[in-house]
């Protein structure tokens, strides 16, 4: 029976636990994660109100001890390659045949003065969900530092909970590791709208506090900003230490893997947001630490433990996210990103109503689809609407870039139509952002 060690308890490693369940052969199979209990990290901004007890927000173990794994809680401080088995901090040896490496990701500290004042924290672990809840329910402001996804949904959930809160972030606009600047700056005016102080171009140099609390965040430009507990959301980076220890290749962008997410050692394999991915239409490394990333590349892995040879065709980075009444997200290579990539691109937009005109409540769809000139294929696009049902309006884009979709076929699309549910007949985001794009051919 073939040995399989996982190292990580996300979601690359369950999806591989569970892959190696189904399968005909019979696979010995052990876990290893260092986190007693994992928390779902997206929900973490939602768990912050406290309707729901910590442990809804939180992985239940048996979904790695019901499908047949042996769960161990310890960390994994040795891989010998030679011999294939891996060593814990606390001593214990388990030999491979396969070895999956799936450490995840882990939050930027920036070294900044003062940062390990109390009452500054990261969003990543149940310990900060925990402090989260303690600290909406103590304090009055709040400080974000960050402006992406998960800075912007902390920032939401902690104004419509009654704080002062206020986004730093260094670039011009917020959001735009994933939104063009006119969708982004749609964004960061509904915010404020709603009353979150926005401080772009702002670059916190310094916090200050008496008896060990942060007081103040202090900015390169001199400012000053009050602020009880302060959260620091600037992004992440791959866990790649026990990998580079170990002499396995890595790069920037995490573990380096082949095109069967082989690493340079052929029976380790990487997946999730340790591992540098590949984009699906530059075929270049790129970043993308998304959960569902994690899940398609876990898919391979379990389907090349098999002996399958199976290739991950790259990342396409679908991504939704909300704030107040609006949602929005993009999937492959938005205009901003494909202009860098310096591709001969065309740009479609729409502007078109989510519902019949009579209806109440309707609103605007805005669409930009993103097309290579030469092909005709798309390669991105980008959705902001009011309500939340962008992700499904992603998730469209996103498959017909797998599928090679051209500006002809999206002009070709046949959809469905409902009073209440979507545009009239005549109209359609996809097909007039298509139409927009084929008049600039």
């Amino acid at each position: 029976m073939d040995k399989v060690v996982i190292v990580g308890g996300g979601p690359a490693g369950r999806v591989v636990v569970h892959s190696l369940h189904a399968a005909k052969k019979e696979y010995d199979v052990v876990l290893i994660k260092d986190e007693e209990i994992n928390v779902n990290r997206c929900s973490i901004p939602y768990g912050i109100v406290d309707k729901k007890p910590v442990e809804k927000y939180c992985i239940s173990d048996s979904l790695i001890t019901e499908f047949g794994a042996k769960l161990v809680i310890d960390t994994v401080v040795e891989i010998n390659k030679e011999e294939n088995f891996v060593v814990t901090e606390k001593g214990q040896k388990f030999n491979y045949d396969h070895l999956l490496l799936a450490t995840g990701s882990k939050p930027i500290i920036p070294p900044i003065t003062g940062i390990d004042l109390d009452n500054i924290t990261s969003v990543r672990s149940k310990a900060d969900l925990e402090r989260l809840r303690k600290y909406a329910k103590e304090y009055k402001k709040c400080v974000v530092v960050g402006g992406g996804y998960i800075g912007v949904e902390v920032a939401v959930v902690l104004k419509k909970l009654g704080l002062d809160v206020t986004i730093m972030e260094m670039l011009p606009h917020i959001l735009l590791a994933t939104m063009d600047d006119d969708f982004a700056e749609i964004i960061e005016n509904h915010v404020k709208e709603k009353g979150i102080n926005v401080m772009t171009e702002a670059k916190v140099v310094e916090f200050t506090g008496s008896e060990g609390k942060v007081k103040q965040v202090i900015l390169e430009n001199g400012e000053r900003i009050d602020a009880d507990f302060v959260i620091v959301s600037v992004g992440v980076v791959p866990n790649t230490e026990l990998a580079e220890k170990s002499g396995i290749e890595v790069s920037k962008f995490g573990v380096v893997t082949d095109d069967y997410l082989r690493t340079s050692v052929e029976n380790i394999f990487a997946a999730g947001d340790c591992a540098e991915k590949k984009s699906f239409i530059t075929k270049k490394p790129t970043r993308g630490e998304f959960g569902t990333n994690a899940v398609f590349m876990s898919k391979v892995v379990g389907a090349n433990i098999q002996g399958k040879n199976v290739i991950f065709p790259g990342v396409i980075n679908a991504n939704a996210s909300t704030a107040f009444e609006y949602s929005f997200g993009s999937a492959g290579l938005i205009q901003k990103m494909a202009e860098k990539e310096g591709l001969d691109i065309v740009v479609g937009e729409s502007e078109v109503l989510d519902m019949y005109p009579m209806m109440d409540g309707v609103d605007k769809i805005k669409t930009k689809l993103v097309f290579d000139r030469k092909t005709g294929k798309l390669i991105g696009g980008s959705v902001l609407r009011k309500g939340h049902c962008t992700a499904n309006n992603v998730d469209f884009i996103s498959f017909a870039i797998q599928m090679g979709a051209t500006i002809e076929d999206i002009m070709k699309y046949q959809y469905a139509t409902h009073p209440e549910l979507a545009a009239k007949p005549s109209d359609n985001t996809y097909v007039f952002a298509a139409r927009d794009a084929l008049s600039k051919m």
